[in-house]
């Protein structure tokens, strides 16, 4: 195998795919990446047996190939690189060689045999969606899912396609978050399935900043994200997700109103005292305003006033501060809306115009 490459693109082409390298395994080519020279492209592979990525390159010219490398050593000898094209090859005993101007390395490799193939999944199975819109869509759900692994099928987020929205829900059964997005396909038949949340996390990363649209295929127990150069590849997690519209509050007799930055700030503030002691925040309504405290034996005491816009009676409830702060974190909106049916009675936090997207969160004992 023998090719040339820019220095800056091969880099980003690894650093891009470096996550799913396995850095605890008893199998050290789980700790490679697969470089192969075929028909014109460079494909980088990289896989822990949980998710697997891919990056394609194309090749001017070059000798077709195959080798592994440590994936870490790779990535510090390039990276470190002077900017120049680099010449990459390796021969029949695993050894890759990397230069670029006057600098040149040996790395030892394993055989490309040896590593294991990813898993296929079908190409005609796809869901089509803007790269913004399914960041938004992890990115308000995620958060929620469970981290639990005794309950499987909640440490991951449950994707359903009806052949025009697609909805992502994620709980750990003290919170639920619910966001629905219009999204074309080419399935024959409606999609229900749990994606693990560490693939999600990879793919926010992969995703960035990205307005390309992303290919969603998926198999009876994989999961793969096209991204432009870039596959993102996962296993499924098997069972049966919870039936969550059943806890959703049809009737809310209280509405809270206020801006979302401000409640934020409040309690983030706020939670340093409530961490101490089950980091339960109280919250009471007093005319036009919302405090919110916490009192700790250990601590201390906390008070935040915020102006607010309140519907029916006065509300009085507690909630686990992080349960709060995270979803006023990932929502855009200038200002959100609480409904809230009493005291011990789950809350449904809304942004303001965003209809799309339901956060129920469940209160915590006052005393």
């Amino acid at each position: 195998m023998k090719f040339t490459c820019p220095k800056r693109v091969f880099h980003e082409a690894l650093q891009s795919i470096s996550r799913a390298v396995a850095t605890r395994s008893t199998l050290p080519i789980l700790g490679n990446v697969l470089l192969e020279a075929r028909n014109g492209q460079l494909k980088l592979v990289t896989t822990d047996l949980e998710i697997g990525m891919t990056c394609v390159l194309p090749l001017d010219s070059g000798e077709e190939g195959a080798v592994t490398v440590p994936e870490r050593i790779i990535q510090d000898v390039v990276g470190n690189l002077p900017d120049a094209e680099l010449t990459i090859s390796a021969d029949e005993r695993n050894l890759l060689t990397v230069s670029a101007a006057k600098s040149k390395y040996t790395i030892h490799g394993l055989p490309a045999e040896e590593f294991p193939a990813l898993p296929m999944v079908p190409t005609e199975t796809v869901l089509s969606v803007p790269g913004p819109v399914l960041r938004d869509l992890v990115r308000k759900t995620l958060f929620a899912a469970d981290t639990d692994e005794a309950r499987a099928t909640l440490t991951g987020c449950f994707l359903t396609w009806d052949g025009q929205t697609a909805t992502m829900v994620a709980t750990d059964t003290h919170r639920l978050a619910v966001k629905h997005i219009p999204a074309t396909g080419k399935f024959s038949t409606p999609v229900s399935v749990i994606i693990p949340a560490r693939a999600l996390q990879e793919l926010l990363r992969l995703l960035g900043s990205s307005e390309d649209p992303v290919d969603v295929h998926i198999g009876e127990k994989q999961v793969l994200f096209s991204a432009g150069r870039v596959q993102l590849i996962s296993r499924l997690i098997e069972g049966a997700f919870p039936a969550y519209e059943r806890i959703i509050p049809k009737e809310t007799q209280k509405r809270v109103t206020v801006n979302r930055q401000q409640l934020y700030d409040a309690v983030r503030r706020a939670s340093i005292v409530a961490r101490a002691e089950s980091n339960k925040l109280i919250l009471r309504s007093e005319d036009s305003t919302l405090t919110i405290s916490a009192e700790t034996g250990e601590v201390g005491r906390a008070y935040e006033e915020v102006p607010i816009s309140l519907e029916g009676e006065p509300v009085e409830i507690a909630f686990n501060a992080s349960y709060l702060q995270e979803v006023l974190a990932v929502l855009d909106t200038e200002t959100v809306d609480m409904a809230l049916s009493g005291p011990l009675n789950p809350g449904i936090v809304r942004a303001d115009g965003e209809a799309d997207y339901l956060y129920l969160v469940m209160p915590m004992h006052m005393l």
